[in-house]
């Protein structure tokens, strides 16, 4: 997962066509830990959307932009449109905003046996 240092990096990886995913997390976050292998299979089922992670320690400008308060939030962007965000480690809603981010069938996930 591509990490975001700044506001460009930000700017750069929302505008850009498809669906991002960012995830705003922190090295102490126990939550943001427990939800990264989900995270992980995520990546592995929608290859086509692109994640992403930004610490709001030091990245605080895409935290603040964002309006994030609690760890992890999730926000997804489609086509440089924000589309949704879910806040906490809810995997079945991060699944669901990113099954909706690919709504349109543009974007086919990987059926994994």
């Amino acid at each position: 997962m591509e990490e975001l240092k700044d506001r460009n990096s930000y700017i750069k990886a929302t505008n850009a066509d498809g669906l991002a995913i960012l995830e705003a997390t922190t090295t102490w976050c126990t939550q943001c830990k427990a939800i990264s292998p989900f995270v992980q299979q995520m990546m592995q089922k929608y290859p086509e959307a692109r994640f992403y992670s930004y610490d709001t320690d030091s990245a605080d400008d895409i935290s603040q932009e964002l309006g994030v308060s609690q760890m992890p939030t999730f926000h997804a962007f489609k086509d440089g449109d924000l589309v949704g965000s879910v806040t906490g480690a809810k995997a079945g809603e991060l699944e669901k905003l990113i099954r909706e981010g690919y709504g349109d069938g543009e974007i086919r996930e990987v059926n994994q046996q």
